[in-house]
């Protein structure tokens, strides 16, 4: 399998999941970044189930680790949640933005978690 090849499976991977974030976005209107928590925690969720099903990133064949781990890149997004937090302490209170981190670290582990167990 050519390198080309193994990036294109990357990039479509992260394609698929940047259009599908994008998508989840534009449906879940909130004052509050529930659209980013939404698509973390659902990717970390996606990532665990996706590693236990296919043995874990070692077992995994290149092909399937790219897309994979593509998808679940382009679908979450560290960048906007962290700007989201930023602006929550900037035009609401730090509360809401400690919030924001806490809620949305300890979900995104507890998904990994579950998507790892419920496939083992």
């Amino acid at each position: 399998m050519s390198e080309l090849h193994l990036h294109a499976m990357f990039g479509l991977g992260g394609g698929l999941g940047a259009v599908l974030r994008h998508w989840i976005a534009l449906r879940v209107r909130h004052d509050l970044p529930f659209a980013t928590l939404i698509v973390n925690v659902l990717g970390s969720l996606l990532l665990g189930l996706w590693i236990g099903y296919l043995g874990g990133p070692v077992e995994m064949g290149e092909e399937e680790r790219r897309l994979v781990f593509g998808f679940c890149g382009g679908f979450t997004t560290f960048s906007s949640f962290a700007y989201q937090s930023l602006e929550l302490r900037r035009e609401r209170t730090i509360a809401l933005a400690a919030g924001n981190i806490f809620l949305s670290l300890i979900l995104c582990w507890l998904a990994l978690w579950l998507g790892l167990f419920l496939i083992r």
